[in-house]
């Protein structure tokens, strides 16, 4: 049995079934559209279902080596992919949408591994053009400009 690998699937089982019964609280259709509690309820039985494989994984005998915990590096990887999306939280309405997902994404990019200069250019700059033309403008979702308030194409 994989220890790490039956612990990291019960977790994201757990956290699934908690998002579950917040979800349920919320209205699944509201005027014949997806309502509030439609996105969480299908995130939420992702997660469950992802968490689930991997128990049922890590309890099937394998003649492989577990997978072992990650050792410092992987650590404070985790930790500035954490960091960086509470950053990214708090500077969303100050620096805007496009700014602040731009930064993130080089940020988790770079702590990944990444060091080509021309991907840390070009990846977090198109996903952030990307995710703004399909929140803001083919879904309608209002997203925080922030210091590129005035320009005409946001």
């Amino acid at each position: 049995m994989n220890k790490a690998e039956a612990l990291s699937g019960a977790v994201f089982a757990a956290i699934g079934g908690f998002m579950l019964l917040h979800a349920l609280k919320l209205a699944y259709i509201v005027d014949d559209i997806p309502g509030p509690g439609f996105l969480p309820r299908w995130i939420a039985a992702g997660l469950i279902a992802t968490g689930s494989v991997l128990v049922l994984k890590a309890l099937r005998p394998k003649d492989t080596e577990p997978t072992a915990w990650p050792g410092a590096a992987g650590w404070l990887r985790v930790i500035l992919v954490l960091a960086a999306l509470g950053l990214a939280f708090v500077a969303l309405t100050t620096l805007g949408f496009l700014v602040t997902t731009t930064l993130f994404v080089g940020v988790v990019i770079f702590g990944l591994g990444v060091r080509s200069k021309v991907m840390l250019a070009t990846v977090p700059l198109l996903a952030a053009i990307v995710l703004y033309v399909v929140f803001a403008v083919c879904l309608s979702v209002p997203l925080p400009k922030g210091v590129l308030e005035g320009f005409a194409f946001i």
